[in-house]
């Protein structure tokens, strides 16, 4: 018996990285799972990773998957992702909402349409998640509704700084706006019985999109491999009581450790 059995989970961003490993580790508690993305296929995309090779290591391991693709700064496209989750699987369950981009550079080097796309995928991607999701929720008496966050939210204190920073302005900041978000609409749905959360890994993860981003993996040392802790620390959330535990702000490896369990089982890059 899995932890989540009898449970639809939507995970959007679940090519690869984080929200693919949050999609296998729902399959493999007996959760009925919905991989969305843009990379349908393959080869679509210059990062390895699709919605179909993951859904096809989902069934490869006994487990239940479908794929949807979805750009999440679509209002259409993810209208249909939730309607679509409900016409063919009968509920909504969870909503994983992961989709999100990193584009670095300081402001006055940074060109104002890809400050402008980071808001549309970070901010509005969720946004229209939720607002699909909510009604499906309400109607079925409750749901789990998790923002995957960053400890790039934490703000970097009261200045003044002995040294210059920068780079990562957009993506914190859109980061600590989620996080926001995801307290003020917790206590929207309270009386729905729908709970709201941001999760944040606590560690670096060397995923696909970071490790092709920042090329050497030694720029990884010490990172996790892989996002299991997230999956496992997201299950942790959506076994709770939706009313219990809801507007928070968690880490997973904190909430593991909580939980008891040994967060040494999961692997570090050391080369």
């Amino acid at each position: 018996m899995g932890q989540l059995d009898g449970k639809v989970a939507v995970v959007t961003g679940a090519s690869r990285g984080i929200g693919r490993d949050i999609a296998l580790v729902f399959a493999r508690e007996g959760a009925q799972v919905v991989v969305s993305a843009r990379t349908e296929n393959e080869g679509d995309f210059r990062i390895s990773g699709s919605v179909n090779t993951t859904v096809q290591r989902i069934k490869d391991e006994g487990g239940s998957a479908i794929g949807i693709t979805c750009d999440v700064s679509d209002d259409e496209q993810v209208k249909a992702l939730l309607d679509g989750t409900v016409e063919r699987l009968g509920s909504v369950d969870i909503l994983v909402n992961n989709a999100a981009i990193l584009i670095p550079g300081k402001v006055e080097d940074m060109q104002v349409r890809h400050w402008d796309l980071l808001y549309r995928v970070n901010i509005k991607g969720p946004f229209l998640g939720c607002k699909y999701a909510i009604p499906h929720m309400r109607q079925q008496g409750g749901g789990h509704i998790i923002n995957i966050s960053s400890v790039g939210a934490i703000f970097p204190g009261p200045g003044p700084y002995e040294s210059g920073g920068g780079g990562g302005i957009a993506y914190g900041s859109g980061k600590a706006h989620l996080e926001r978000f995801t307290q003020g609409l917790a206590q929207e749905l309270w009386d729905d019985g729908i709970a709201v959360n941001a999760l944040s890994p606590n560690k670096s993860i060397a995923s696909e999109g970071q490790r092709w981003f920042r090329g050497d993996t030694r720029n990884y040392i010490g990172a996790m491999e892989d996002g299991i802790s997230m999956g496992d620390a997201a299950v942790l959330v959506c076994v709770q009581e939706p009313r219990e535990c809801t507007g928070r702000i968690l880490y997973d490896l904190d909430m593991l450790t909580e939980a008891g369990v040994d967060v040494s089982k999961y692997p570090l890059v050391t080369a």
